[in-house]
């Protein structure tokens, strides 16, 4: 599990699994991690997340010359873990709903390892916002298709499934339901996230 604390192999790990994400979705579920230590980079994740919206802060333009807060990126970080958790809870849920056979570890593990991989993302839109700046608004897009690419395999493996098609429906469904139930939870709340 050593390699695990590897950056370089992580990395080549992450570049598989962009290519074969059945492959490795199923290469990090069979290392059954235990979930401590799965909360344990799934905090670190934050962390580093939090970082890099206050870098893209300090460089981004402020839209109509208002200042962006410096604690945004913090509220948008504890909205990220929010969601983070509750994606974990709704691929494992809906997913055994349907006949799935993934468990709540396993759907963990894909989601703290399709976080690192859309942090290595993030770096490079950092890099590019700083030395190309067009070039990270393409990376962005790159990072939402990524985002579907990984989400549509990885619950297939976690749960069997065979159709590719059925499941990207259902995720497109599941979002949109996930994004009214948190809209109401936080108007509740009597939180605005934007």
């Amino acid at each position: 599990m050593s390699f695990l604390l590897n950056l370089p192999t992580l990395l080549r790990m992450a570049r598989r699994t962009v290519s074969t994400p059945r492959e490795g979705a199923r290469t990090m579920m069979d290392l059954e991690l235990p979930r401590g230590v799965l909360l344990q980079f799934y905090l670190l994740e934050l962390v580093i997340s939090a970082m890099f919206k206050t870098i893209v802060y300090a460089f981004v333009p402020a839209p109509d010359g208002v200042a962006i807060p410096v604690q945004t990126a913090t509220t948008l970080t504890v909205f990220e873990a929010i969601v983070g958790l509750v994606v974990v809870f709704a691929a494992y849920r809906i997913g055994r709903a349907v006949g799935g056979t993934g468990s709540f570890d396993q759907s963990l593990t894909l989601v703290v390892w399709a976080q690192f991989i859309l942090l290595c993302l993030n770096a490079a839109q950092v890099v590019a916002l700083v030395l190309m700046p067009p070039v990270a608004d393409v990376l962005m897009l790159v990072g939402l298709a990524l985002f579907f690419w990984l989400a549509v395999h990885f619950v297939a493996e976690l749960h069997g499934f065979d159709s590719l098609g059925l499941v990207f429906g259902g995720i497109i469904l599941s979002l949109l339901a996930l994004a009214v139930l948190l809209s109401i939870l936080f108007s509740a709340m009597g939180l605005r996230i934007l």
